[in-house]
């Protein structure tokens, strides 16, 4: 079916003939990027686009498993685009076909090697870009890590290959293979998902995306089965769905989740798209051609119920093993209004760090060593819930496998720090453990010396209530605290490291979604950088009524009687 389908796109070029370029043989395509590990660019959600050179000029790269052809915007060529070498007829993964001017290109390179891609079709893209489609993606199998925001090319592997080395136990990491299909008419990936919400449920072939951050779901059949989309203002037409989980597997997904609505869904094999907020909870390999989507995270256990303290000084063993932990217990699943409390080694729920000297940040590298434990002061006011009074309800506590097997509470959080091309500092925080009420984590800058900078603001990072897994990016500082917070902004640019330092229960109030923060000592003033979600730039969704259900005992015996 592949061969025959790029056949028929060859066929479909007017005017010009046959370009090999279009669909190079596999040898040809597979020698420049396997074995290569490339940073993704920096973005609070993940996004799979690299860095690339198409001539002389730095493009950014979009990696789309689901584009069968190759694309170029034409804000990438300077004095215009050349002429058309011919026209393709290419289907779409939303049902139908589009047809695309096809254009010869300067030679394009991504991580120093080159890419046999001589011709693409043109896109209406305003900012310039290059998307590669599976006519180059094809032979390689991408693995993602979503903490250290990079991805690694290998050659695509049959699926018994796949078979046998997940098959093979692993202590600190929990393997999940999902097996892909291809469409018929585009050969793009299939998988099986199952979105909930509420009672209703909606069960099928979804698509495969690396495009686009967010999942989308077809409002017809979704409708059909009982989602009821989000309202919007002035009776426009449906924009989204909060549901309460999207499954790949028993247990195996994100919950709760806000997804685009497609209006426009005539796709006849799929019911919508998976998107990186669902598959990217996980370090993935995606190979299409093999038919596989391998999926880890770290184990996690619940033990007993106990007293949340509601913060917890992050010590050395969740920070030596940030950037390695990968996995999750088959058998945990992930259940909805699980607890996890913060409560470390020590009697009074805090956990010791040692200070000691930062390594020199390079390229990018894994923080390795805490800062110095927190301070009476800070322990006492950080352990209050945030009403200010002390959490006393009991909730199980998750603990999370580290590189070696070993499960502990630090090891649920991670940290990873890079310094990106134009010399600012980012960091990705990662919660490998369920956050029934969301969580913050603070982090303290460190100095070129490896000093403890004390800039005069408060940074950290903040995330909402939601399943495990969830990961987010950020320039520290963002270019846009220069305008809100000058002096935090002036402090912070001095900062050349960052550490993790205390994790607290409940996201920072003033950032609804997984955001960065910085709050100015001083004035107290708190401002945040969101990642974006399918209703705007950091716009949190509105919380579902769930169906009523009958109290237990010991709240029914709270309620007042009724009235006489």
């Amino acid at each position: 079916m592949r061969g025959a389908f790029l056949l028929w796109l060859c066929l479909g070029v007017v005017g010009s003939g046959c370009h090999r370029e279009v669909a190079p043989g596999p040898s040809s395509r597979t020698e420049g990027l396997v074995g290569r590990t490339l940073p993704l660019l920096a973005s609070p959600a993940l996004r799979l686009t690299v860095a690339g050179k198409l001539g002389t000029r730095t493009v950014p790269v979009v990696l789309d498993v689901a584009r069968p052809l190759s694309m170029v915007s034409q804000e990438c060529f300077e004095g215009g685009i050349p002429p058309p070498e011919g026209t393709v007829r290419a289907p779409e993964i939303a049902g139908g076909f589009r047809a695309w001017p096809v254009v010869p290109l300067p030679a394009l390179t991504v991580g120093g090697a080159s890419v046999p891609l001589r011709t693409a079709g043109v896109s209406g893209e305003k900012p310039c870009s290059v998307t590669l489609g599976s006519d180059v993606l094809e032979p390689y199998a991408l693995t993602v890590d979503p903490l250290r925001r990079e991805v690694t090319f290998t050659a695509s592997r049959s699926r018994e290959a796949y078979v046998a080395e997940t098959s093979a136990s692993d202590a600190a990491r929990e393997v999940h293979r999902v097996e892909l299909s291809r469409e018929p008419v585009g050969d793009w990936p299939l998988l099986a998902a199952r979105v909930a919400q509420g009672e209703s449920e909606l069960t099928g072939p979804f698509v495969l995306s690396t495009r686009e951050p967010f999942s989308r779901i077809a409002l017809g059949p979704a409708e059909a089965q009982g989602l009821q989309p989000l309202e919007t203002a002035a009776n426009l037409p449906p924009r989204t769905f909060a549901v309460d989980s999207v499954d790949v597997a028993e247990g195996v997904g994100v919950r709760p989740l806000v997804v685009e609505a497609a209006g426009r869904w005539d796709s006849p094999s799929s019911l919508g798209r998976l998107g990186p907020d669902v598959w990217g909870r996980f370090t993935a390999t995606l190979d299409a051609k093999g038919g596989v989507l391998v999926l880890r995270r770290p184990r996690v256990l619940a033990s007993e119920a106990s007293a949340s303290r509601g913060t917890e000084a992050l010590g050395p063993d969740n920070v030596e093993s940030v950037g390695r932990m990968q996995g999750s217990s088959p058998d945990s699943g992930i259940a909805s209004g699980g607890g996890a409390s913060s409560k470390g080694a020590r009697p009074d729920g805090l956990s010791t760090p040692a200070p000691g000297p930062v390594a020199a940040l390079e390229d990018t590298h894994d923080v390795s060593r805490p800062g110095p434990a927190a301070t009476p002061a800070e322990v006492s006011r950080e352990v209050s819930s945030p009403s200010g009074a002390p959490s006393s309800r009991l909730t199980p506590r998750q603990r999370c496998a580290d590189a070696h097997g070993v499960f502990s509470e630090e090891a649920c959080y991670g940290l990873h720090v890079r310094r990106e091309p134009d010399g600012t500092v980012s960091v990705v925080g990662a919660v490998f453990r369920d956050l029934p009420e969301g969580g913050r984590v603070h982090l303290e800058p460190v100095g070129a010396e490896g000093q403890r900078l004390e800039p005069g603001c408060a940074v950290g990072l903040s995330f909402p209530a939601t399943s495990r897994g969830l990961t987010t990016q950020h320039r520290l500082p963002w270019p846009s605290l220069a305008q809100s917070l000058p002096a935090c902004h002036a402090a912070l640019t001095q900062a050349k490291d960052f550490r993790l330092s205390l994790y607290e229960e409940a996201r920072q109030p003033e950032c609804p979604t997984a955001c960065a923060f910085v709050t100015e000592t001083a004035t107290r003033r708190t401002v945040c950088e969101c990642q974006p979600t399918p209703l705007g730039e950091g716009v949190a969704a509105p919380s579902r009524k769930k169906t009523s259900r009958e109290p237990p005992p010991e709240e029914r015996e709270l309620e007042p009687e009724d009235p006489r």
